[in-house]
């Protein structure tokens, strides 16, 4: 006879506290971000004034975010294993296997080639304009400063991770996916470019 689920039960609780660690672990690094590393490190608040009296984002205002982010991501992981033990498919919460592993290896693959095709598209684009004879920039830094040059990297690179991870969880890709992960680059674009000052769309800032 196959185990019960008793013993299935066993096997993934004694499993399944791999959420709740990295929940735990997730906000203590969050406070840790918030009430030492930011404090000390970062130069200006989460918002401050410009030379003409405007609020802009400061120094703070996107590692803010990100860590600000990551809190509800943490708060689902530990609700996951203090709740249901087991999900909605019947596979057992918290264990590592080859597959997790995987999938891992491969998000980190499509992270690290979305960053390089970012990096690499405002550089080529400038290129092939000089090329067209259409522009005739010296090169990159010089044409970082106008559209579509310097938001072309952000958006291919967005949407190509958009999409990445779109394929690697729903083992599919369809048109409309695509369109949807451009859109959302897109608002990204205008809210971030757009509508605050001060702030530079990577790699634009590493110029």
């Amino acid at each position: 006879m196959t185990g019960g689920p008793e013993e299935t039960a066993a096997g993934a609780a004694s499993g399944g506290r791999w959420n709740l660690w990295i929940g735990l672990g997730t906000l203590a690094f969050v406070a840790l971000c918030l009430l030492v590393w930011f404090p000390r490190d970062i130069g200006s608040g989460f918002l401050q004034k410009n030379l003409t009296g405007r609020m802009v984002p400061g120094d703070s205002f996107f590692p803010v975010l990100l860590v600000g982010l990551m809190v509800p991501l943490a708060a689902l992981l530990i609700l996951s294993q203090l709740g249901a033990r087991r999900g909605s498919g019947g596979e057992e919460v918290g264990r590592i296997s080859l597959g997790n592993l995987g999938f891992l290896g491969r998000s980190l693959l499509l992270t690290a080639v979305s960053l390089l095709v970012m990096n690499a598209t405002g550089p080529v684009l400038v290129w092939l304009t000089n090329a067209l004879g259409l522009t005739a920039f010296s090169g990159y830094r010089a044409a970082s400063a106008s559209f579509p040059f310097d938001v072309s990297g952000f958006f291919v690179g967005g949407t190509l991770l958009t999409c990445g991870f779109i394929s690697i969880t729903c083992h599919r890709l369809r048109g409309r996916d695509v369109l949807v992960a451009a859109a959302t680059v897109a608002v990204m674009i205008l809210i971030f470019d757009g509508l605050l000052d001060n702030i530079q769309l990577p790699p634009n800032a590493d110029l």
